[in-house]
């Protein structure tokens, strides 16, 4: 298998997209200063114009991705699943996405699985803050996570 990346670029934000052979291993989302753009399939363009339309304000369907999910439990994939309904816009609590997945008193356990998301922004991690509402962990940074929320029109 071959692996390889594509980044997607849009205003500020850089998406990187792993590649394994023809399965996404991870996206990488970091600031676009000195990065260059450089698409490689058809996923990485469709991922691109939405990045495109997202930064833009003009909403955030992403394209299905081969996602490869092997090594992830099953707990894993259902808070992300569940994290994938929550609209743009809106934060949840670590403890609110625990009771949605049916474990009220596993927040830490979420808070695990939002930090090794290997999915940002199709899995919104940046969308979860802690009880009081202070935004908290996010990989590429604080300030990302707030720019994400301000873009998405958070309160």
């Amino acid at each position: 298998m071959s692996i390889f990346t594509e980044t997607c670029l849009a205003g500020p934000l850089a998406l990187e997209i792993v590649w394994d052979g023809d399965m996404v291993t991870g996206l990488k989302l970091s600031w676009a200063e000195g990065r260059n753009r450089e698409l490689r399939t058809p996923a990485g363009e469709a991922v691109q114009a939405a990045l495109s339309r997202y930064v833009a304000g003009e909403g955030c369907h992403w394209p299905e991705l081969p996602y490869a999910w092997d090594g992830m439990t099953e707990f894993s994939r259902q808070v992300l699943t569940e994290l994938a309904k929550v609209p743009a816009g809106q934060k949840v609590s670590y403890g609110w996405l625990a009771a949605r997945v049916g474990r009220p008193k596993a927040a830490r356990a979420i808070g695990r699985v939002m930090a090794n998301n290997r999915f940002p922004l199709i899995y919104p991690c940046h969308r979860v803050v802690g009880t009081s509402g202070a935004l908290t962990g996010f990989g590429p940074g604080l300030d990302m996570k707030q720019y994400l929320l301000e873009l998405e029109g958070a309160k």
